[in-house]
């Protein structure tokens, strides 16, 4: 058994420094795959002016106008927000933002603000959104990270590439060198909206231009040789296949108030729930309307929605140290201890029957009640819900508390 063990802690080293030496690669290679990413989206903008551009005529360009001026724009200042404006870190509180925080909370004067624009935000006050912010911090204490031992609100993770923890953490991203986080995660999935609509305009406007490139007596009139164009419409198509995908994915896991990390949780923690007899709530869900909105910090207390044509620098709805939940259930009816799965114990907040499932103010636009009903018949009658993000903690054993 000792020999057993003492390969099996072997193996798992290895496959340690593999991970590391992964991680090291991601990191080395991320302003290699920044430069691609320019390079393409540069070059493909270029030779779409010069080969099909120029051959539009005066009705088609005043039509296409809107396309042909908001989808270059949008397209590299929100590439160029996305690497660089930080994800957003979870700096001590008393310490204050430190230089790289300044993107975060722009001037309002500033190019990149809306309000320079004309665009200012709605005054009318959030209702029925669960906690306001800051409410969480109140009476609670903050997490300690294991790895970088800096303090960890909930929905914050440690990224192993970065070196620290970020704040609602998506996913660590090589093509723009950086995690994808709270505070940029909106240029990110808007960067990407952007860039599907671009290679489709491309590919479409473009197709006849690309037939041309077959046609060995045809008239070329660009800069660009017939290769270029070739090669530049592949691609458009290859990237209008992938990304819009990517696109929706993004949309899917935000409409369901759920990152991609949150997601694998939710769907683990989901099974584990139904496993006991219960329902799995998404502490942070509040109807799809409403996740949508404060992702794109638009709506009630937010910005006009016309600010998504726009490569503004939109803060967060929320400080990454509390966030807006759904209303919780008012009355705990189980006892941890009766739960077989230990991955709920930690997270569980109550449950209730079937019968009395209406009424409890889960809603929030969210039929509910109408659930209990259906999965009644399955047995599920009580609801557990996750809190303060104990149940997506990244590492093993958590690394304690602040103070």
């Amino acid at each position: 058994m000792s020999l057993i063990r003492n390969c099996s802690g072997v193996v798992i080293r290895c496959f340690k420094h593999v991970e590391y030496f992964a991680d090291w690669v991601t990191g080395a290679a991320g302003p290699v795959f920044v430069f691609l990413c320019w390079l393409l989206i540069g070059s493909g903008g270029l030779l779409f002016f010069d080969v099909v551009a120029r051959d539009l005529s005066f009705l088609s360009l005043l039509l296409l106008s809107p396309l042909l001026v908001l989808v270059p724009l949008n397209l590299y200042l929100q590439y160029y927000l996305v690497t660089h404006v930080p994800p957003g870190f979870p700096a001590p509180r008393a310490s204050g933002p430190d230089g790289n925080m300044s993107w975060i909370v722009p001037d309002t004067k500033s190019i990149w603000a809306p309000e320079r624009w004309g665009f200012k935000k709605m005054i009318k006050p959030l209702t029925g959104s669960g906690r306001p912010e800051g409410a969480a911090e109140t009476g609670r204490r903050v997490r300690r990270c294991r790895k970088c031992d800096g303090p960890k609100p909930e929905r914050t993770h440690h990224c192993s590439i970065c070196k620290r923890c970020v704040l609602m953490m998506d996913h660590h991203c090589p093509w723009i060198n950086n995690c994808v986080g709270l505070h940029n995660q909106r240029h990110f999935v808007l960067f990407m909206s952007w860039l599907s609509i671009g290679c489709w305009v491309a590919a479409v406007l473009g197709y006849h231009r690309f037939l041309d490139t077959f046609k060995y007596h045809s008239e070329w009139n660009s800069w660009t040789p017939k290769l270029g164009w070739t090669i530049i419409w592949v691609l458009a198509v290859a990237i209008g296949i992938a990304v819009p995908v990517l696109t929706l994915w993004h949309l899917y896991m935000v409409s369901n108030g759920e990152t991609s990390i949150e997601s694998h949780d939710n769907a683990y923690l989901a099974s584990k729930a139904k496993s006991e007899g219960l329902i799995y709530l998404n502490p942070y869900d509040l109807g799809r309307r409403r996740n949508l909105q404060l992702f794109f910090n638009l709506g009630p207390g937010g910005y006009p929605a016309t600010t998504l044509l726009f490569p503004f620098l939109i803060p967060p709805a929320t400080n990454g140290w509390s966030f807006y939940r759904r209303p919780l259930p008012s009355h705990p009816l189980a006892s941890i201890k009766e739960l077989h799965a230990p991955e709920l114990g930690e997270g569980l907040i109550a449950r209730t029957n079937a019968s009395s499932g209406r009424g409890l103010g889960l809603g929030l636009g969210l039929d509910v009640g109408g659930d209990v009903g259906s999965h009644a018949e399955d047995g599920l009658g009580g609801y557990v819900m996750g809190d303060d993000g104990s149940l997506t903690d990244d590492e093993e054993g958590g690394g304690g508390y602040m103070g």
